[in-house]
């Protein structure tokens, strides 16, 4: 049960474009006869939004619009509740067909653990905790953030909530309460279940790991890889147009155009539907160097110089920032820079050279510090041991016919040409105890949790009534 306990738990505030929906489900809800809810989260002097629901929805004399399956304290859980959680639910899983069996199992669950959150909330309420409204709105910000981005962009963004019935101030309500919510429930699970919390013992964790051996994930098929690869944007032509055209959109920016306006018209990525808008990110997860330092150095609303990675020219904004956790929001404009045919030979020419070196002896590491321009290798074109299964379908391929020691061919990429050495391989098999000592530790806490928390909550229902109702 607590593995659905936390899922539903998580699942307050997903992304998508069926957040909106969900959102638009508990407006529909947050009104019903003869029960009094709790009241939407608001912002410092903000008023509720008015009932805007038209005449023809007014429920009619008689007639059930939602029925209480469970009262906690003075709170009320609607079944509309209980189902909202078992759509969310099957919609995590992808699961568009279920059985009546499965939907009535989830139920259960659903329903026990909306009972639970209720309990852990009520007693936030006893131990008079709670949760600063800037730490709600960050997240508030962050979840649509990601909804908007997940969306596609604003305009679809707020097409969505068009449809939905809803304005933004609506979905923020709803947002603050939701999440709101889930911090509190955190809170008060680290507050009185943490003093009990110890460490496993080294024989303890041991333990676990034999009893449990079968039941982990398999550690998939690795590869070690070393690359040389020669991006297209290091022949002497390729990037003199890309380098004009990117100048001549820094200039039109600077003289006062939208830089939205620019990216859907003008820019080579995708992300130009949006604006060029990118969303949050950290630097330091971005690939290419080049455009990791700009994103790491910009200041707030600053203008990048034209920025030369392996895909073209970029001129890059940052549009926000989050000290609490390092991301910045940024967007860019993309002039590819395109490879003539001139350009492919001649990077073609060094690689089948640079082939040749490596088949006569030549150092691969040597030959790799003195032409990569792969970011993701080391200084020795080093790329580290890698999933087979996340590779590229082409990269595979070549691996396929590799045996440990031995060099690919000489192979085309849409930005250049690379060459692979397979340094070994492990082929998929049980983690080893060493390996995975460490999150062993998390699984051991986990499951320790799960026991903690049944009887917690067993607890709880002593100390607070819990009334189920047909």
């Amino acid at each position: 049960m607590l593995k659905h306990r936390v899922v539903f738990l998580v699942m307050l505030v997903l992304g998508g474009a069926t957040a909106v929906a969900r959102a638009q489900d508990a407006k529909k809800n947050e009104t019903h006869p003869q029960v009094q809810s709790p009241a939407p989260v608001t912002a410092p002097g903000e008023t509720p939004a008015p009932d805007k629901s038209p005449a023809a929805d007014t429920p009619q004399k008689g007639e059930i619009i939602d029925r209480i399956v469970a009262v906690v304290e003075d709170e009320a859980i609607f079944e509309s509740d209980v189902d909202q959680a078992v759509r969310q639910y099957f919609f995590q899983q992808g699961k568009t067909q279920v059985t009546p069996a499965e939907r009535d199992e989830a139920f259960g669950e659903a329903l026990e653990s909306l009972i639970n959150d209720k309990l852990v909330l009520a007693q936030a309420g006893r131990l008079d905790i709670d949760v600063p409204f800037a730490d709600v709105e960050s997240q508030v910000t962050k979840a649509i953030d990601d909804n908007t981005k997940q969306l596609g962009g604003e305009e679809a963004f707020n097409k969505q909530l068009e449809a939905e019935g809803l304005t933004m101030d609506d979905l923020k309500k709803l947002y603050r309460t939701q999440i709101r919510n889930r911090m509190l429930v955190e809170r008060v699970l680290q507050k009185d279940m943490a003093k009990d919390r110890k460490d496993p013992t080294p024989e303890q964790l041991r333990q676990f790991y034999d009893d449990n051996k079968a039941r982990f994930p398999l550690r998939p098929e690795v590869a070690h890889l070393k690359t040389i690869f020669i991006g297209f944007d290091t022949s002497t032509g390729s990037t003199g147009e890309a380098r004009k055209k990117i100048d001549a959109l820094r200039t039109r920016i600077v003289n006062g155009e939208k830089f939205e306006d620019v990216a859907k018209a003008e820019s080579d990525d995708p992300s130009a539907a949006v604006g060029g808008d990118l969303g949050f990110v950290k630097p330091e997860d971005l690939r290419e160097p080049n455009f990791q330092k700009a994103a790491a150095t910009l200041e707030l609303g600053q203008l990048s110089e034209p920025v030369l990675t392996v895909y073209g020219y970029h001129l890059i904004e940052v549009t926000d920032k989050r000290p609490d956790t390092g991301e910045v929001r940024l967007r860019h404009i993309l002039v590819r820079a395109e490879p003539t045919d001139k350009d492919v030979q001649e990077v073609f020419g060094t690689a089948n050279k640079i082939h040749a070196d490596l088949m006569a002896g030549a150092s691969f590491d040597s030959l790799a510090a003195r032409y990569n321009t792969d970011p993701a290798a080391d200084k020795k074109g080093d790329l580290g041991w890698l999933k087979v299964s996340e590779l590229p379908d082409f990269f595979r391929d070549v691996l396929s016919n590799l045996k440990p020691g031995e060099i690919s061919q000489v192979t085309r990429e849409s930005t250049g040409f690379r060459i692979v050495q397979l340094v070994e391989r492990d082929p998929e098999r049980p983690y080893e105890y060493a390996e995975i000592k460490d999150e062993l530790k998390q699984y051991y806490a986990q499951q320790s949790f799960g026991s903690s928390y049944d009887q917690y909550v067993k607890d709880l229902r002593k100390k607070f009534s819990v009334e189920m109702r047909n």
